[in-house]
């Protein structure tokens, strides 16, 4: 599966871009859409594919913080142990 994620662009030189990812700016080659300073661009493999309207963006953003968000906390909750796993983990190293 692969995934574009929308940034900021910040400005331009030749055929690439300073992208702002949410705090991360990073070159982007743009030599695909005609874009210009302030807009949001979906961008796959250093490459922004498509512009987008600002609030698409700013949605799009908001369900990758959701996603991420929801991904770390499953992290946590699945290193939890709870304590009759520790005893019985106690009793099979004794």
């Amino acid at each position: 599966m692969c995934v574009a994620y929308p940034g900021k662009i910040l400005s331009i030189e030749n055929h690439h871009a300073r992208v702002d990812f949410t705090g991360s700016v990073v070159p982007v080659n743009i030599s695909m859409v005609d874009v210009a300073p302030g807009d949001y661009v979906l961008v796959h493999a250093g490459m922004a594919i498509q512009k987008v309207e600002t609030e698409e963006a700013k949605e799009w953003i908001a369900l990758f913080r959701d996603l991420e968000e929801a991904t770390v906390d499953a992290a946590d909750e699945s290193q939890t142990v709870a304590p009759s796993e520790l005893l019985t983990e106690d009793i099979h190293h004794a």
